[in-house]
This record gives C-alpha cells, structure tokens and sequence, in this order.
C-alpha cells in the first residue's frame, strides 16, 4: 500500500500576496441552528473598494449560497425570531429621477422564501444599527437629527461653539434619538421624548412595550465616552427609568430569551476594564458576574439556560468564556483558534468566526458539549501553499515584578540563516488590547524576510486582568516603555538576534510607544511611528476621546503645574532631540482620534537634528484609512523602511 505524501508549503509570502485574503465576519445563527449568514468581504484594487457579500452556510451540508451581492454599505444583519427573515443595514435605494437620494444607510429586510429585499426605513441622516422586537412586527432603531440649523448651515451661517469636539469637527454635534417602526415600513415614532440622546446600544424588554437604551448622561459631549446610563423607556408614553448604577458607565444592554438583561459597566476601579452585570427582566437589581474572571470583556449574548457567552482576551490568546448568573467561569474548547464575532441558536450551538495561528478568519461550528469546534468555511485556503513562520508565547518579568507577556514569530524554516537574523517590535494599539498567537499577515510578511518579529503586551494591555491593565496609570508611556525594553531583554536571550539590526515599530498606542523608545534609546536600526500620541497636552485638547487621557494620566493638564509636569514628561516630543534612528512617521490628514499636527510637531523635532525621517500623510479623515490602496501602501512603506535599514 503506498501512503500519499503532503507537498511541503513552497511559496514566500509576499505583501502582495494578502491581496488573496477573504474576510469573515458577523456571524449570525437561526434560531433552530441549522443555518448561518456570514458577511464576506474582498478587496477590488482596481477599483479601491470592497466587495461585500451576506452569505448563508448551510450548517448540516456545509454549503454555501449567496443571499446578497455586492452590497453598497453593508453593515448589521440579525435574523428575526422565528429566523423567517434576514434584516440587514445597506444603503438605500437611490432614486434614479434623484440621484442623491437614499444614499444613507436603512433597515432592508430579505424574506427567506424567496422574496426581494424590502427597504424599511428613508431616515435622511441614515440608520446606525437597530433591534428586532421580539414579536418579530417591529424595530428599534437609532438616527441622528438632521441639524436643527440645517437651513443657516446652508447659508454659510455656521459658526459653532466648541466644547468638546475634535479638532477635525465642522459642525457641533446633533442628538441620535431612538425610534420605532413596523416591520412593513411607513411612519416612525420617537421612543422617549425631551432632549436626551442615544450613547451606544439598546434592547427591547421580553414584552416588547419597553426599550433598554444606552443614553448620554445629562448635557455630556457624546466624545465623553465614559458618561453613558442605562435606562428602560416605555415605548408607549415615552417615560423613563434610570436603572441602578454599578459605575457611572453602562452599556450596550442583551435580552435573554427568559427575559433576564446583562450590560456591560465600566469597572469602577479602573475604568478601562468592561465588567458584565445581570439584571432582572426590568433591568433592577443587577450584580457582576465577571469579578472572578477579571478580564476586559465584550459581546456578550445568552445560552438558554441564562449563563453568558463572553469574549475576552487572555494571555496571548481571544478566548471564549461561558459564565453563569451567579459568576462561575468556564473556559468554552477552541483549542489554538482566537476568538472572533459569535452567535448562539436556542439549543446552544455557537457560530463564530475565529483565527488560528496559520490561517486568516473563517466560520466555526461549536455544538453543545462538543470538544472542539469545526469549521464550516474554506475561503483562505491559499494561505496553506505558503510557509509561516512559527509563533510563540513568549513571558518576561516586568521591572517591578509582574509578569508580561508578548508574542514571537519566527521567519520561516527555509529563510532562517546560520547566524543571527534582525528583529522587528511590532507594537499593538489601543493599549487595552493585546497581541496574541493569532495570524497576522503582515507579521508573517516580515517574518518572511527572514526577520524575528516581537509583539510585547505591555503594561495597560487587556490580556492579564484590571491590576496589570491599571498599575500603567499615570505614566502612560514610561511605564509600558521600560516593560517593552525588558520584553526585549528576554527575545534577547532566548533567540538568535542580530542587536544591531532591531527595528521598532506601531499604530496609534504602538505609535506612541515607537516615539518614546527612539527617544529614550538609542539601539534601534530603524522605526516607523504611525499616528502616534508625540504630546499628550495636545491629545488631550484636540482629540475626539476625551475620557481618555484622564482615564490614564490625570486631570486637565491646566488644572495645575503638576499636571502640566506629568503630561509633559509622559510625551515622547518631550525626548524628540534624543533621536538619532530613521525614522519613518504617517498619519491621516484628518484624524480625529490622534490629532495630525502631533505628527507634524514630531516630524520637524526629528528634522532639525539632522536625523534621517520621512513623513507621509494620507489625504483621508480618519484614525486609519479604510479603503485597500491605501491601507497596502501603508503596509508597503513601512515594510520597505525596514528593508531598506535592516536587509532583506
């Protein structure tokens, strides 16, 4: 009998070759579980925009069909509850006799009997995401006014008063209110009344007559992302009802098919951790139910039995948790797979999409009891005629004796040389947020290179628990740097590293990271900082998030010198004469997020020390570009910045 032989992986990843990838994602599951709609996405070059498909897996035969092609604005889909129908957000219709019609997004419904989509809403501002009542008749759906000053705008009578805005807003902010609309269309109604406004999601009550909404509190900015309040409005007579408060953040509230209500809060200890609570079916008396699990959770949903599904990430790993109402936490089997976007059918089988460590997201299938998931999906399987290079939990002690964590990834067995390769710090944003052993095409693009590649989880990241996300407050960025120099310490000795071929590099928290360690350490070959906070006292005046600094370091750095002091010594502008490595610097030329002028204030610092440095903006608004040209020559620019100073 002869044994048929596995061809080895021949093909060297090229950036180029990401082009091939298919993203995976919004899982929803019917109710009885045999079907799953999916968004799938791929990339048009040629055209400098995505394709995007609602797709129906078949979960008994594994097939695959097409339920909408190339939808312009793709956004939420969510079966209705006998699961005889698919809502979905798209943009709408446009009116051929008026061209700028409809283009907002709406609420369509497609009948699974083979009807055609059906709009349901013509908001003029657009839909931004929705509910189904539970009867299946009707929705919740939230919108933003059309300003009330529409008509003045148009005269160019448009000054504004600044409170809180970012620097790139034009226009104050106008209130995003709740409505109701029968599921055929025709006529909304507002859900409550006065001038409060939506701050995040909502669900209705069991019975239909009532809506939990997540509302900003009392005349707040929406950018003060941290004043948000849960209350239950009667759809009827608009009256409202504040529910209890376990911080002065809730959030973004889940009905259980019993009627029960779990939200998420702002732990009020440190509020850059989500905790969960569950409430009765009037939202009263709520209690944590994730204290014992300690971990920055999100996207809860309900089994049947009224235990939750919650997502969190976990040492170098996006885990599954199933915890029950009194706060037991057991871990849900996925094996090496990281966790994605998931949903559960009435008898308790979860769809989700997730990435393994050697292969880009696709569709899982978790039945009750079973030990391990299946995959239901195969668009990147072309990733399995390349070589990966290997990736590695990787542990350290930080300097003042907790344990950090991080991730190395190896080049590839065919590109390793006899002697010692360069290294590459591919930093993380957010910073709660972690980097973990999951597939990452560009990762494994400079790995190909022959490269080490480090992701170190430092200090604030959200992998380890509320100590180790916190004790980085409120030196926001010394800290998490001296975790990161010992992170290196340990690649050091543990992998064969070229010490004068390093690299440094990340986005947004990773970027301000990059900005303080070539600041304040002079061994780095090479660095690309991209939308970094260089100055903490500008963020904290121009940036749309304006809980965050605060959050991290302080009060207003003009409440007092002290302040000032800190906010100052925290900014990596402050070292920007220490510089001497090449530098690479790129931003968006309307972030709102991490203002552009902290990009500009750092590239001329660099300058006028004669140091070599590069900057590149992106003529778009945003914190990241969205569309895929730019996104490759992102990727493209910061790969050849390292080719160019590290060899390839």
């Amino acid at each position: 009998m002869l044994l048929a032989l596995t061809t080895p992986p021949a093909l060297t990843l090229k950036l180029s070759d990401l082009r091939k990838t298919v993203s995976v994602s919004s899982p929803a599951i019917t109710p009885d579980g045999k079907n799953v709609a999916i968004i799938v996405r791929r990339n048009d070059y040629g055209k400098d925009r995505t394709q995007a498909d609602v797709v129906l897996i078949n979960v008994r035969a594994r097939a695959a069909r097409t339920l909408l092609h190339d939808v312009s604005g793709l956004g939420q889909i969510d079966w209705s509850p006998n699961g005889s129908q698919l809502a979905y957000i798209a943009q709408g219709i446009v009116d051929p006799d008026d061209p700028a019609s409809e283009k907002a997004s709406q609420i369509f419904i497609l009948p699974m009997n083979g009807g055609e989509p059906f709009q349901v809403t013509h908001e003029k501002t657009g839909v931004d995401g929705f509910d189904w009542r539970p009867d299946g008749r009707a929705f919740a759906y939230s919108a933003h006014i059309v300003a009330p000053n529409a008509a003045a705008i148009k005269a160019h009578d448009d000054a504004f008063d600044v409170t809180d805005e970012a620097w790139t807003d034009q226009s104050a902010p106008t209130p995003e209110y709740l409505y109701q609309i029968m599921r055929s269309g025709g006529k909304s109604q507002r859900i409550g009344t006065g001038t409060w406004r939506v701050g995040g999601g909502f669900a209705y009550a069991r019975d239909g007559r009532q809506v939990f909404v997540t509302r900003i509190v009392g005349d707040k900015h929406p950018n003060r992302y941290l004043s948000r309040q849960l209350v239950r409005v009667n759809v009827a007579n608009g009256n409202v009802t504040p529910l209890p408060q376990l911080s002065p953040t809730q959030a973004d509230p889940v009905r259980a098919a019993a009627g029960q209500i779990a939200f998420s809060f702002a732990n009020p200890r440190g509020t850059m951790q989500s905790e969960v609570a569950l409430a009765d079916a009037g939202g009263m008396h709520p209690h944590s139910v994730t204290a014992r699990l300690d971990r920055n959770v999100a996207g809860a949903s309900f089994f049947s039995d009224g235990s939750l599904l919650l997502t969190a990430n976990d040492a170098t790993q996006r885990r599954f948790f199933r915890i029950s109402p009194a706060g037991a936490v057991a871990n849900v089997p996925l094996g090496v797979l990281s966790a994605g976007g998931s949903s559960i059918s009435s008898n308790g089988t979860i769809a989700f999409t997730a990435t393994a460590p050697d292969r880009p997201a696709e569709l899982y299938l978790l039945l009750p009891n079973a030990r391990a998931p299946v995959r239901l999906t195969n668009y990147n399987a072309w990733i399995a005629r390349y070589r990966l290079g290997a990736t590695r939990p990787i542990i350290w002690r930080t300097f003042d004796g907790l344990t950090a964590d991080g991730v190395l990834t190896a080049p590839p067995a065919s590109m390793k040389s006899s002697g010692r390769a360069p290294l590459v710090l591919y930093i993380h944003g957010g910073p709660t947020a972690a980097s973990t052993t999951a597939y990452s095409g560009f990762v494994q693009v400079m790995a190909a290179h022959g490269w080490y590649v480090f992701q170190p989880n430092y200090r604030g990241s959200d992998n380890l628990g509320l100590r180790y996300a916190r004790t980085t407050v409120p030196h926001i960025t010394s800290v998490p740097g001296r975790d990161i120099e010992a992170g290196l310490a340990r690649v050091l000795a543990t992998a064969p590293i070229d010490t004068n071929r390093i690299g440094v590099s990340g986005w947004s928290e990773g970027g301000l990271m990059t900005s303080w360690l070539i600041g304040n350490d002079r061994r780095w070959r090479a660095a690309v900082s991209g939308a970094a906070v260089n100055d903490w006292v500008q963020y904290d005046s121009m940036s749309d998030s304006k809980d965050f600094a605060p959050q991290f370091i302080g009060k207003s750095p003009w409440s007092r010198p002290s302040e000032y002091n800190l906010y100052e010594a925290e900014s990596p502008l402050s070292y920007a004469s220490n510089v001497r490595t090449p530098t690479l610097i790129m931003s968006d030329a309307g972030d709102f997020r991490v203002p552009t002028p902290l990009a500009y204030e750092f590239y001329h610092a660099i300058r006028a020390t004669g140091t070599p440095v590069q900057f590149v903006v992106y003529p778009v608004v945003g914190h990241f570009p969205r569309d895929p040209v730019r996104i490759e020559d992102i990727y493209r620019r910061w790969e050849a910045w390292f080719v160019k100073y590290l060899g390839s």
